[in-house]
């Protein structure tokens, strides 16, 4: 995708956490254009999920702003109001490594109530829509069933009808097939890359180096809390520059 002609969506401005004394975060700061596919990668404790989480204020970062299209997220970041959060999560929407589905809810009414809570449309335009992103997913004919009677694979894949249901500006992905079968992982990332064809404007952390590489428009290698590299795959997979990145890339390449 060429970024130069398309809107800057999503800013992180020098976004820092620390828990006590430990840094995590160490001042990331990311412009995300509208349509574009980012991929987090590093190892594990580099601080991928928590810059992730920071984006939607899962986690409340220590320092730093957040914008939507220019306009400043919240009047106070250190104190973000109830509304400002809704608002913000309408927009930026997550799904998670595991899948935080009600359990005791049908898949349908898990992806209506979503709807509901939010205002977004009444049940029987909520109900419309949750089918239509039901078969969207491959999924249409799970409606009635309950979450425990669906694969792993398929309730991410409900997971992601979910978080669509409120018609994100930005998608937000975890690790979404770390706790998956390869197998399984493969129809999870199927519709990501439909979503990522669709201009759906996502970032992925992801283990998955072929995922990232065949649908990412740009790589950023986190370690130790900063981004160490960026560029787009062919430039990070084929030709790093920093030490770290190509040490890093040997080990998970060569698993």
């Amino acid at each position: 995708m060429d970024t130069s002609s398309n809107r800057i969506i999503l800013q992180a401005d020098t976004i820092t956490k620390s828990y006590g004394g430990d840094d995590v975060l160490k001042g990331v700061s990311l412009d995300v254009h509208q349509g574009e596919v980012i991929a987090l990668i590093g190892p594990s404790g580099a601080g991928k999920s928590t810059f992730l989480r920071c984006l939607n204020y899962l986690e409340r970062p220590t320092s730093g702003g957040l914008r939507l299209e220019g306009q400043e997220v919240f009047a106070d970041p250190l104190k973000p109001g109830k509304d400002e959060l809704v608002a913000l999560r309408r927009r930026v929407g997550m799904v998670f490594q595991s899948f935080n589905l009600f359990p005791h809810l049908s898949v349908l009414k898990n992806i209506v109530l979503a709807q509901r809570l939010n205002g977004r449309r009444s049940t029987a335009e909520a109900e419309e829509y949750a089918l239509r992103l039901l078969g969207q997913v491959g999924l249409p004919d799970k409606g009635a069933a309950k979450p425990s009677q669906c694969s792993g694979g398929q309730q991410q894949r409900i997971a992601i009808a979910r978080a669509l249901a409120l018609d994100p500006e930005v998608m937000l992905f975890d690790e979404p097939t770390s706790a998956l079968d390869p197998e399984i992982a493969d129809e999870v990332l199927k519709v990501m890359r439909e979503l990522a064809e669709g201009g759906m404007t996502m970032i992925v952390v992801t283990h998955e180096m072929k995922f990232a590489e065949r649908v990412a428009d740009r790589v950023l290698l986190l370690d130790q809390g900063r981004i160490l590299e960026e560029g787009t795959p062919q430039q990070l997979f084929k030709n790093p520059t920093q030490e770290r990145t190509k040490t890093f890339l040997q080990a998970v390449l060569n698993r």
